[in-house]
């Protein structure tokens, strides 16, 4: 319910964003603080608390993107995005009751 909900404010506020923040009325800032609220908002509303989680994935890879050689960026987000939806896969499996019919953040 969570996601169909998002679906369809998220098309109302695609209408609402091409409406009122047109490239030509508004600038690029403004455009994009907007749609990282709003995304993250969703994020949240979805997937609840687990949503720090794909926060912190984020971050990692955008950290390694800024950091890391350019031949090499590819290579270091790929093992470190894998790793970590490795170890969230497996403790989710052992460590909390696996079958529970919930949302899994690294699906």
């Amino acid at each position: 319910v969570n996601f169909v909900a998002c679906q369809v404010f998220a098309l109302f506020a695609a209408l609402w964003f091409r409406i009122y923040l047109s490239p030509g009325k508004t600038s690029p800032n403004v455009r994009h603080t907007f749609v990282t609220i709003l995304g993250i908002y969703f994020v949240i509303f979805c997937f609840g608390w687990y949503s720090i989680h794909l926060f912190v994935l984020v971050l990692t890879c955008y950290g390694i993107m800024v950091t890391a050689n350019v031949s090499s960026i590819h290579r270091y987000s790929f093992f470190v995005a894998m790793g970590y939806l490795t170890i969230c896969h497996i403790s989710r499996i052992y460590i909390f009751h696996y079958g529970i019919l919930t949302t899994d953040f690294s699906g």
